[in-house]
């Protein structure tokens, strides 16, 4: 049975991204550069290593094994235009060698390029349909544009070629849920849920994929039950994972409790090096309905949203403060932060926000929506103080609840949703950095709440796009029209393209008897939000 590791750590290749250069044998000459620069990438020495990656490209520029590696690490660090460069001279290359294209496809995927993944993924079917996993990138990439049937066609395909293949069976009956045949997409998920030879993150998913549909039934208690199966499979490599996410929880609480009003005085009136940008963060805690409130404001023609990109987070907020006196970042760190480091960053994380969009920002307000980036906003508005934080808020216990009824690859946010307890203790913990946090800004800041969405969605829309300084376009009303041909990071991706629907307000009344022990954990929340009335 074919398993694809990427596709088993990232849900069916939906959020792949690189961990490192990729090895490719056989297709060149793997010569000494590259060696080298893998040796230094290892050890985490990066910027030494793209420029070993850039030589080996220069001096060898028809060797493909330097191309793929290239661009992928270069797609890695952020630097997405070099990386395009250097997969499009690889695609025209490689144009009739199917090996070749299949991989500038999926690094063109890695590097937020879909049109082009496709176009390489396509041409792959021209030259050779022996290949099960360009049927499978293809399927994906579809889906995410909900071109269902031809979705499903490439799933299809990808199973003649090679029967048995599991994460291409989890998918079509993913396509077939989604294309109104519940009982067949059952049959294949439960036929994958008790199949002790189907590898466990295949079967994690089948029972998360059986819960949606017992919750959707009402049978509230069965879907519980399948969801813990579900984490049952995932928990087996929690230790390292949940070790590390402790370890940051703890760092970054205690940064955001280390600032003073003084501190944030003297970031919000700093200096800003031109030009003065429009600015926003969409930020909570996932499952918050930040996704619904970035759909709609995209839809505005003076405003463009970054959809859950890593960039600040993994390479832009280490590279601010870190050094070898700076193990870990703090509010002295961050204050004393040279200006001139400042502007290499800023300029560094504008200018992969526009690579990564394929499209210039010009004057419109950039909107970056990253649930998890509510720990990260003391960077965040060092780095760009001129920021407004828009804070998407709804019940605590519907939060609880939706993290924990859905699978999502392991790593060091979601490993904190493999129990109830888990979940609620992360959200206070997040949630209430937020509540300090919020008592001491001299930034402007708005909270919207998911039920107000809901029930009132052009009287939010309103609040949301004054507080930004833009007007009112009744356009952002008919967000769902640009949802057709849109690609949607987030995993919500597929909720969001519905028509808007109320049963998820208060969802957690399904499940009060599972969640009474979170209850006074949450508490303070529920209260400090408004949702205890």
């Amino acid at each position: 049975m074919k398993k694809s590791n990427q596709s088993l750590e990232t849900g069916i290749l939906q959020c792949a991204t690189p961990r490192g250069p990729a090895v490719i044998a056989g297709l060149g000459v793997d010569v000494p550069e590259l060696r080298q620069a893998r040796a230094l990438w290892q050890l985490g020495r990066f910027d030494e290593a793209l420029n070993v990656f850039e030589a080996a490209v220069r001096k060898y520029p028809q060797n493909l094994v330097a191309l793929v590696d290239a661009s992928r690490a270069f797609g890695a660090r952020f630097e997405i235009d070099r990386a395009e460069e250097m997969l499009d001279r690889l695609a025209k290359i490689g144009k009739n060698n199917a090996e070749v294209l299949h991989l500038a496809g999926q690094s063109y995927r890695m590097i937020f390029r879909p049109e082009k993944a496709m176009r390489c993924f396509e041409r792959v079917l021209t030259v050779t349909r022996r290949n099960p996993d360009t049927f499978l990138e293809l399927a994906v990439l579809y889906e995410r544009r909900h071109r269902l049937p031809e979705a499903l066609a490439m799933a299809e395909d990808c199973l003649r070629a090679e029967p048995g293949y599991e994460e291409a069976e989890l998918f079509k009956g993913r396509l077939l849920r989604r294309l109104k045949e519940p009982a067949a997409a059952e049959e294949l998920f439960r036929k994958l849920a008790a199949n002790d030879r189907v590898h466990p993150l295949v079967r994690a998913q089948a029972w998360a994929e059986i819960a949606q549909k017992l919750d959707q039934e009402g049978d509230y208690d069965g879907a519980m039950q399948a969801m813990l199966r579900c984490k049952e499979f995932v928990k087996t490599d929690e230790k390292p994972v949940l070790e590390e996410s402790e370890r940051l929880q703890r760092v970054l609480h205690d940064l955001a409790h280390s600032l003073t009003p003084g501190i944030l005085q003297r970031w919000a009136t700093a200096p800003v090096s031109p030009p003065i940008r429009r600015q926003a963060v969409l930020t909570s805690f996932p499952r918050s309905g930040t996704t619904l409130l970035e759909q709609v404001l995209d839809s505005h023609p003076g405003l463009i949203s970054s959809d859950e990109r890593e960039v600040f987070g993994r390479d832009i907020f280490p590279a601010m403060w870190r050094s070898p006196t700076t193990p870990i970042p703090t509010a002295a760190a961050l204050d004393a932060v040279p200006q001139e480091r400042l502007k290499v960053q800023r300029e560094r994380y504008f200018s992969y926000v526009a690579a990564a969009l394929n499209q210039p920002l010009g004057d419109r307000v950039h909107l970056d929506k990253n649930p998890p980036m509510t720990l990260l906003i003391p960077g965040m508005l060092r780095l760009i103080p001129e920021t407004r934080l828009l804070i998407a808020l709804r019940d605590p216990r519907d939060v609880v609840v939706s993290c924990f009824m859905q699978y999502l690859p392991l790593n060091t946010n979601s490993v904190c949703y493999l129990s109830l307890e888990r979940t609620a203790a992360r959200y206070v913990h997040d949630m209430q950095i937020w509540l300090h946090l919020r008592g001491l800004l001299r930034t402007p800041w708005l909270e919207v709440h998911y039920e107000d969405c809901v029930r009132h969605l052009e009287t939010e829309a309103r609040r949301a796009l004054e507080f930004l300084d833009l007007p009112w376009d009744p356009g952002v009303l008919n967000y769902r029209d640009r949802l057709k041909e849109k690609a949607v990071s987030s995993p919500t991706y597929e909720a969001v393209s519905k028509p808007l629907y109320t049963s998820s307000i208060a969802r957690w009344k399904n499940y009060e008897k599972h969640l009474e022990p979170c209850f006074e954990v949450l508490r303070p929340c529920i209260e400090a939000f408004g949702y205890n009335h």
